[in-house]
């Protein structure tokens, strides 16, 4: 397969401050998708460009659970912000990518002290496209996924400085695309995307591709095939390790009638075999999961439907993710597409929620104080 050269491309950008001010959710310019919550108090979180005045991504920051953000400018050398990561209280990574033409190339952004002002990182190396995922198990240690400028084979790229330096990290031929990464060390690290069927046709189609590494990506190994799970095209859009062993993936499946079904993956053996767990009957979109210790979890969802209708989705489990509640969400909440725990009593959700605008939704942030069981939304 490809290969991702080790020459590095230059893009430089001025560091960017979050404007001073404190302004409600609603009053951002899109929704937030992506956050990292280093206490109870102190959120970080990226949004993409807002449709209805495109012109780049942003990131935030709140010092106040979500109820009020302070955000840079839209970035214009940024079209999308994906996932986040923060390895202290004050140093945090954001990936994403730009739109180079017909081409996606990678983007990094970097704070060091504490989301207030953000740059660009380091050169990465050429032929990085969409970046997906990020996770940072350690203070100097992180790992990012992605794909390709033109989108034809799977990247995944660590670091063991903060960032300073990035090393492409051989993967599995016939990988086509990862999207989601977590890390319970610098060496054990799970990653969730595409494969060709049959290896180097590429008109066999894609397959799902589970990979594990013990060695921080130096190899890997193909997880087993999935075992149990609703019917239909699955789409995976969390995952995280409660314990080195015990690892959660969710998301949903849509079959043909276009009613999607939320379902949840677990692995008792370090990402090697997974199993289908028992849902919360007629749970929808699945979006995003955090886990504080061994046992506590949180799942936020909700969306869309092609139909047009909505769905609300919060679960929550307190014995490793063997049973789920549904939780009551709020009102103004319609979908939440990130959310971060820092605590196991405390966690900071965010998506969108209905408006009488003209694009019909608006930001919201979501906050619980114990364990998920309740949440108050903040618009």
């Amino acid at each position: 397969m490809s290969a991702i050269a080790s020459t590095t491309t230059t893009t430089t950008m001025s560091p960017v401050e979050a404007v001073s001010g404190q302004s409600t959710n609603a009053a951002l310019a899109s929704s937030l998708d992506a956050i990292t919550c280093t206490s109870e108090q102190i959120c970080v979180a990226a949004a993409g460009q807002d449709n209805s005045a495109p012109g780049g991504a942003l990131v935030a920051l709140s010092t106040d659970g979500g109820a009020h953000w302070a955000t840079t400018p839209p970035l214009a050398e940024v079209t999308q912000l994906n996932a986040m990561a923060c390895t202290t209280s004050t140093s945090c990574i954001a990936v994403g990518w730009n739109a180079v033409g017909n081409d996606q190339a990678g983007v990094l952004l970097q704070t060091f002290d504490g989301g207030h002002t953000w740059r660009i990182g380091p050169a990465l190396p050429k032929g990085v496209g969409i970046l997906h995922s990020v996770s940072c198990p350690t203070p100097t240690y992180c790992m990012v996924v992605g794909s390709s400028t033109d989108g034809t084979f799977g990247v995944a790229l660590s670091t063991s400085t903060m960032g300073s330096q990035w090393r492409s990290l051989p993967l599995p031929l016939g990988q086509r695309a990862l999207s989601l990464v977590t890390c319970t060390t610098s060496g054990d690290c799970i990653v969730e995307g595409i494969r060709e069927a049959t290896v180097g046709d590429l008109s066999s189609g894609e397959q799902l591709s589970i990979l594990t590494t013990a060695d921080g990506g130096s190899t890997w190994t193909q997880s087993a095939s999935l075992v149990g799970g609703p019917i239909g095209a699955a789409n995976f859009k969390g995952l995280a390790c409660s314990t080195p062993m015990r690892c959660l993936l969710v998301g949903d499946a849509t079959p043909g009638d276009g009613s999607p079904t939320g379902m949840i993956y677990a692995s008792s053996d370090d990402g090697n075999t997974w199993a289908s767990e028992p849902v919360v009957p007629d749970t929808t979109f699945l979006n995003a999961i955090a886990c504080t210790g061994a046992t506590d979890c949180v799942v936020v969802g909700g969306g869309i439907e092609a139909r047009g209708g909505s769905d609300r989705e919060i679960l929550t489990t307190s014995d490793g993710g063997q049973t789920w509640l549904s939780r009551p969400v709020p009102a103004a909440v319609t979908q939440l597409a990130a959310v971060s725990c820092p605590t196991a009593s405390d966690c900071v959700a965010t998506g969108f929620g209905p408006s009488s605008s003209i694009s019909g939704i608006q930001p919201v942030s979501a906050a619980t104080s114990d364990g998920g069981a309740y949440w108050i939304a903040m618009q």
